[in-house]
């Protein structure tokens, strides 16, 4: 299971004009063989006719010759390409449209808990749905994106709120670790101490398709009534919670998930893909912190649970 965010990427570069050596064609590219065959875009060649005509032509060349000397040179912003920046500042700005959700959903929950929660479970099925249809989707939806930030963030506002009930002090524990999780990977990341791989791709990919799969089974499992997950996560090996052992293996799968996203950030920038797959890397970011953030706060509870 591919990262969506590299394989947006790779097929929109793919349907790019490149170079006969590989490289991506800035616009108004033509190859060397139509140059040759009409290097002046026009039937004839100007200077040909001679007279002052030739002067005249030979001068307004010189002259735009030495404009284009004189241009500053393009930058990623003048080709549309995107920047480091445009993922900080749409990251910044997708964390806090989730910040004012979650103050939301947990002032819901302050206020009525119990509607706050069931709020929750029914946004949960809002953001899989679009989740699923900004990741699979033809173009970049940035609408869709925004709304995500604040339907999550009611979800996780109204979660921390309960969880703040049961455990008081959990949710800045969480916070603060899932801080100290992303600044450690970003960090080894930027160091060169971790790298994205074929085999880091492949593992993050299918480790986090089979959580998801074990999420929805545990939600199908415990709604149903059929199995007793609570009990079943409370049961221990080795004296330790086998909630905690998932949660763990969870956390590990995520700053994978998160190590792949730098990964695309740092690939794209480097290729000059258009300014609008910053969305794209803000969204996977964006959904790597939370469910590290969710896994934290759980693993927190059982040792709460047991003081």
């Amino acid at each position: 299971m591919a990262n969506p965010v590299m394989n947006s990427i790779v097929k929109d570069w793919s349907t790019q004009q490149t170079t006969p050596a590989g490289y991506p064609a800035m616009p108004g590219y033509q190859p060397a063989s139509q140059q040759a065959q009409n290097p002046y875009g026009g039937s004839t060649n100007p200077y040909a006719q001679g007279g002052a005509d030739a002067q005249y032509g030979y001068e307004t060349s010189m002259d735009s010759y030495e404009a284009m000397l004189n241009a500053p040179a393009a930058d990623a912003v003048d080709r549309g390409a995107m920047t480091y920046d445009d993922v900080v500042v749409k990251s910044l700005m997708c964390f806090g449209l989730l910040l004012v959700g979650a103050v939301a959903g947990w002032m819901t929950g302050i206020v009525a808990l119990s509607a706050a929660m069931l709020v929750a479970f029914a946004a949960c099925a809002v953001t899989l749905g679009l989740a699923l249809f900004i990741q699979f989707s033809k173009k970049v939806r940035p609408g869709a994106i925004v709304v995500y930030s604040l339907v999550e963030g009611f979800v996780l506002g109204a979660l921390s709120c309960a969880f703040e009930m049961m455990y008081p002090g959990i949710v800045v524990s969480a916070v603060l670790a899932t801080l100290v999780v992303i600044g450690v990977t970003l960090g080894a990341f930027t160091m060169g101490f971790v790298r994205n791989s074929n085999t880091l791709t492949r593992v993050a990919g299918i480790g986090s398709f089979a959580f998801f799969i074990y999420y929805m089974a545990s939600l199908f499992l415990s709604g149903t009534g059929l199995v007793n997950m609570t009990a079943v996560r409370n049961t221990t090996i080795f004296g330790i919670p086998l909630g905690v052992i998932i949660g763990v293996l969870a956390v590990f799968f995520g700053v994978l998930c998160l190590v792949r996203d730098f990964d695309a950030v740092k690939v794209g920038v480097a290729n000059n893909v258009p300014e609008k797959y910053s969305w794209l890397c803000t969204f996977a970011i964006m959904t790597d912190v939370i469910w590290i953030y969710l896994e934290i706060l759980k693993i927190l509870s059982y040792f709460m649970r047991r003081d």
